[in-house]
């Protein structure tokens, strides 16, 4: 009889050990999964953290050292004055260049400093180091000014053309750049200064369509660019800013990093909520059928 009774719980016993493993089995793998899904965004929120940190140091530096800066933007008036006179173009990076290699000179503020200025756009959370070029290793790092357009110091007639990428995995960028709307402020800061800029409007055109980067007399602007669409990336969006030279405002000051959610991250977290809010589900469903198990089972040892 002993025997008997011991064989029958030995026998009930090993179902639930099985489901007690199958659910803990269930748990590590929702957990692995959720993990998957969140590396991209903490990644990219990290990421652009980290970019506005290296921003905001950028003008940290020229803080301890204003009065090299002087210098420094003459420099720069002089070779945007050069390349007016020459006329502004799409030439290659070559590093072969010695033209290329003076532009790489222009606006650094020491033999370590590879930064020409920063790029901020607090409406849709932009805060990024500018740096020369548009390589693909400057690409992952931030913005890219464009060879061959003017250098990012403001100034009568002169154009800036600034790009950076869309739909990077581990890094905002450029990723909300369409939602910027007309009459929200640009901002560029450079050698000790903050140039604001106007949003006036923005087009797409073809990869190859350089011409549509334009240059007019009187106007001060800065041309963003992007591709476009996300993903997919057959086009260039095009952004024109252009100079507003009334006061800053102390609403204008630095408000270092924002937090900013792309559509797609929002996604990702919406559908994480969901797994979640199904898993939770099941467990409740579960918790509550073992307990109407228990119950009934307890009725029938009563009766």
């Amino acid at each position: 009889m002993v025997t008997h009774t011991l064989e029958h719980r030995r026998k009930a016993e090993k179902p639930k050990d099985q489901g007690r493993k199958s659910r803990l089995v269930s748990l590590v793998l929702l957990i692995l999964s959720l993990l998957l899904m969140a590396y991209p965004v903490v990644a990219t929120v990290w990421n652009d953290y980290q970019n506005v940190k290296v921003a905001q140091q950028y003008d940290e530096e020229l803080a301890k050292s204003p009065d090299t800066l002087a210098g420094i933007r003459q420099q720069a008036e002089d070779y945007n004055v050069r390349l007016d006179a020459a006329g502004h173009h799409f030439r290659p990076e070559d590093p072969a260049d010695p033209e290329y290699q003076d532009y790489l000179s222009q606006m650094l503020t020491s033999e370590s400093s590879s930064i020409m200025s920063r790029l901020i756009i607090p409406d849709i959370g932009v805060d990024l180091p500018v740096y020369h070029g548009t390589t693909d290793k400057v690409l992952y790092r931030g913005a890219g000014h464009m060879y061959g357009s003017d250098l990012p110091i403001g100034g009568e007639s002169n154009t800036a053309a600034i790009t950076a990428h869309t739909g990077m995995v581990n890094a905002s960028m450029f990723d909300n750049l369409y939602k910027l709307k007309e009459g929200q402020p640009v901002y560029i800061s450079v050698l000790g200064e903050k140039l604001r800029y106007r949003m006036t409007g923005s087009e797409i055109v073809k990869p190859d369509d350089y011409d549509a980067v334009t240059y007019e007399d009187g106007v001060d602007k800065v041309v963003l660019i992007t591709c476009t669409p996300y993903g997919i990336n057959s086009d260039r969006l095009l952004v024109t800013a252009v100079r507003d030279h009334s006061p800053l405002t102390d609403d204008e000051a630095d408000k270092g990093w924002q937090l900013q959610l792309s559509w797609w991250m929002k996604l990702d977290l919406a559908l994480m909520a969901i797994i979640v809010a199904i898993a939770l589900w099941s467990a409740l469903r579960r918790r509550r059928r073992l307990k109407e198990e228990a119950e009934a089972a307890a009725e029938v040892a009563a009766e």
